[in-house]
């Protein structure tokens, strides 16, 4: 299974933004070397500012309808950021740089079907739905993005042929115990209960599991993802889903989950 944290480059080092807490800087302040980190650093409303504004811009990144302009106005804006010489100016260059991002307009939203697998979904149009080759073992179709790191989807869509329980048994590792509970038997840990859910006239079935996951430069972590996995079912056929552990369980995605339409 591949898969790797996200890690962004800006102007001047590698800001992480995995696990920011409310008060952290965006990036490793025991790498601080330039005036402006030390001073974002010291200051405990300078460092919750650039955190915010790390998950600001990410998130802003993420939806965006034109990416690359607002990576080309991030790298803008840092160069002007590192002009700052006092606190003063930073808190007003992070106020103003927030209050941009808000206004950066959204991707709408776009409509994938395919006859041959039999049903549609609706994603972010800066995203794009891939159709697997020919070596899998069922038809399916995969959703990537932008920064993908080291995994090869965001979410990947499998058209299973079968029920939806017989279906949730054999390829998403649901099972009904002995007090007719459905839980998971994947991942590592205790099991998970699986919640029953429908939309657009199908019904489905869904659970996030803990699981492992490869990082190249940390090792293997045996409990350091989120495995999403759904099955959705019209009853004669089956829509598989499933994630590979740090991306792909945002908003977004399970709203194209969500979306799916059987076609009749």
């Amino acid at each position: 299974m591949k898969q790797n944290s996200r890690v962004h480059w800006w102007a001047g080092g590698i800001l992480m933004v995995l696990a920011l807490s409310a008060h952290a800087a965006s990036f490793n302040c025991s790498l601080a070397k330039t005036p402006v980190e030390r001073m974002i650093c010291s200051d405990k409303t300078l460092n919750a500012l650039d955190a915010d504004l790390g998950a600001a811009y990410h998130d802003t990144l993420d939806r965006a309808a034109d990416q690359p302009t607002v990576m080309a106005s991030q790298r803008a804006w840092v160069k002007e950021r590192n002009r700052c010489a006092d606190r003063s100016c930073l808190a007003q260059r992070y106020r103003e740089r927030l209050a941009a991002l808000k206004k950066v307009k959204q991707a709408g939203w776009k409509t994938w079907h395919d006859p041959k697998l039999g049903f549609s979904f609706d994603y972010l149009e800066n995203r794009r739905a891939k159709t697997c080759g020919t070596g899998e073992r069922h038809p399916c179709v995969r959703l990537v993005g932008r920064d993908m790191g080291n995994s090869d989807y965001l979410i990947n869509f499998t058209r299973v042929e079968g029920p939806l329980e017989e279906v949730a048994g054999n390829e998403a590792g649901f099972l009904e115990n002995e007090d007719g509970k459905w839980v998971t038997t994947y991942g590592r840990g205790v099991p998970v209960d699986v919640e029953h859910f429908s939309r657009n006239g199908w019904n489905g079935m869904r659970a996030t599991i803990s699981c492992g996951i490869d990082d190249p430069e940390t090792g293997f972590h045996a409990m350091g993802g989120d495995c999403f996995w759904a099955v959705l079912s019209n009853g004669r056929y089956s829509i598989v889903a499933d994630t590979l552990g740090i991306i792909g369980t945002d908003d977004d995605t399970m709203r194209s989950v969500e979306s799916i339409r059987f076609d009749q």
